[in-house]
């Protein structure tokens, strides 16, 4: 049986605030949008669980992907938001993970081995194994490279990095990465750069333009050619727990999240 998974994407930065959860929701609404028969998950990795809150989820006493990673016969649990984007939500247990990673044979493969395994449906839409009900997964990493972001890595076919334009965010991708590709080298060979995506943007001031110039110059083609413009209404509807699509939908992010969905997935 062909799978229909086109592509696994890890969001990932190791500084925190740089719109990595923006990205995964924002990105995710789009696709679904543009593409209603497409099926998208997004998995949070991230203890604070913000995008799990944004999905929907209310921290209900139901399995989350901590349950999943703690165990060596763990199953993804699979829930849909109202929207109908399909979620495995986070905890804040998420942060004592590690030592049951350790624990396990693989510690650096145990997401690959869940995503390509049974999973549990929550969903009531009688979802059996991501690889064949799946059109994208989309990976919101925690702000760290922690062993939670290097077993995204390790599962992901792309690499995305949100990057503001400011000092510690542009010079913190080197490190990032630098580990991308030792990933790369060591566990994942079809791990790719899709692309460093300048986010909350606002040109005006000369050291942004200066940053964006940089940008550019190191890195090139791997820049997305999509910018991601500063705004407040991604704020306004993540208050109301809604994507920039339900509050804004032609406001200039929201266009701009659709430019970049296209750019990525066509």
């Amino acid at each position: 049986m062909e799978t229909r998974l086109n592509e696994v994407l890890a969001v990932v930065n190791n500084k925190g605030g740089v719109g990595k959860t923006t990205t995964v929701q924002s990105l995710a609404a789009a696709m679904k949008r543009q593409h209603p028969e497409w099926r998208v998950l997004v998995i949070d990795l991230d203890p604070q669980g913000d995008l799990s809150k944004l999905m929907g989820w209310k921290g209900e006493r139901m399995p989350t992907v901590t349950d999943a990673l703690a165990q060596e016969q763990g199953l993804l649990p699979i829930y849909k938001s109202e929207r109908g984007i399909y979620y495995v939500p986070s905890s804040p247990a998420l942060q004592k993970i590690e030592p049951k990673l350790m624990a396990q044979m693989q510690p650096y493969m145990v997401l690959r081995k869940l995503l390509i395994g049974k999973v549990e449906d929550y969903s009531g839409d009688g979802i059996s194994a991501i690889p064949y009900n799946f059109d994208y997964v989309l990976i919101d990493c925690p702000p760290a490279l922690s062993m939670c972001t290097y077993n995204a890595m390790a599962v992901a076919s792309g690499l995305l990095i949100p990057v503001q334009m400011e000092g510690l965010s542009v010079s913190g991708l080197a490190p990032v990465i630098v580990e991308m590709e030792r990933v790369k080298r060591e566990l994942n060979p079809q791990l790719e750069l899709r692309g460093l995506v300048p986010v909350m943007v606002d040109m005006r001031p000369n050291i942004v333009r200066s940053f964006a110039a940089y940008l550019e110059q190191a890195y090139g083609d791997n820049v997305t050619m999509t910018i991601i413009p500063r705004s407040v209404k991604v704020n306004e509807a993540q208050t109301k727990k809604q994507d920039i699509y339900e509050h804004k939908q032609w406001s200039p992010v929201a266009l701009a999240y659709g430019q970049l969905a296209k750019e990525l997935f066509g």
